[in-house]
């Protein structure tokens, strides 16, 4: 019984790679509740000023972000990832408005223990970004920091044998601090 044991448990192991490469894609909302950089200040040059490239209170934004990299022994995700964030204003009226953009890089690492169709999840990415807006506090790179949990779901009820159990839809919410700006993600996702 150990020798049948033994062979049936090496032949899983075997059918089962450590790492397997996946992508994940996701969207959301960054809610924006506040800032700690000194704001524009009409006719000062920014170079003077000690920290002056936050976005504006009032300034939403709505983001996607791609990552790549390896699952590693089924719950620990390591990769890397490029997103975007649209900036808008949440209560312009008929003001003449021109959004920001910000564009980050950053590495984003995830823990999702598996064994059931829903699992929590948490993670954090850490990173660099870059505010493009027509102002004089455009085109300045600050650090992006971000943690978040979730909840994920294993949509492929087959998958769930842990042989392959990254293809799920998952929700997040967390914190991020990017343009001395703090938001609020609330995302959807998928990976696979």
């Amino acid at each position: 019984m150990l020798l049948a044991a033994t062979t049936a448990s090496a032949q899983y192991t075997q059918d089962k790679p450590n790492t397997e490469f996946m992508f994940k894609v996701e969207m959301g909302y960054l809610h924006n509740v506040g800032n700690y950089g000194q704001p524009e200040v009409e006719g000062v040059n920014p170079a003077i000023l000690p920290s002056g490239y936050r976005l504006n209170l009032h300034e939403e934004a709505a983001g996607l972000n791609v990552m790549a990299g390896a699952n590693i022994s089924q719950d620990f995700f390591l990769g890397g990832g490029l997103g975007y964030a649209y900036c808008y204003p949440r209560f312009a009226g008929n003001i003449d408005y021109t959004p920001s953009h910000m564009a980050h890089g950053f590495v984003d690492m995830d823990f999702r223990p598996v064994g059931d169709i829903w699992a929590p999840m948490v993670g954090a990415r850490v990173g660099g970004s870059f505010l493009m807006n027509p102002g004089n506090y455009g085109n300045t790179i600050s650090p992006y920091l971000e943690v978040y949990g979730g909840i994920n779901w294993f949509y492929d009820h087959s998958l769930q044998q842990m042989d392959r159990n990254y293809h799920s839809l998952y929700a997040e919410v967390g914190i991020i601090l990017e343009q001395q700006t703090v938001f609020i993600p609330i995302r959807v996702g998928w990976r696979w």
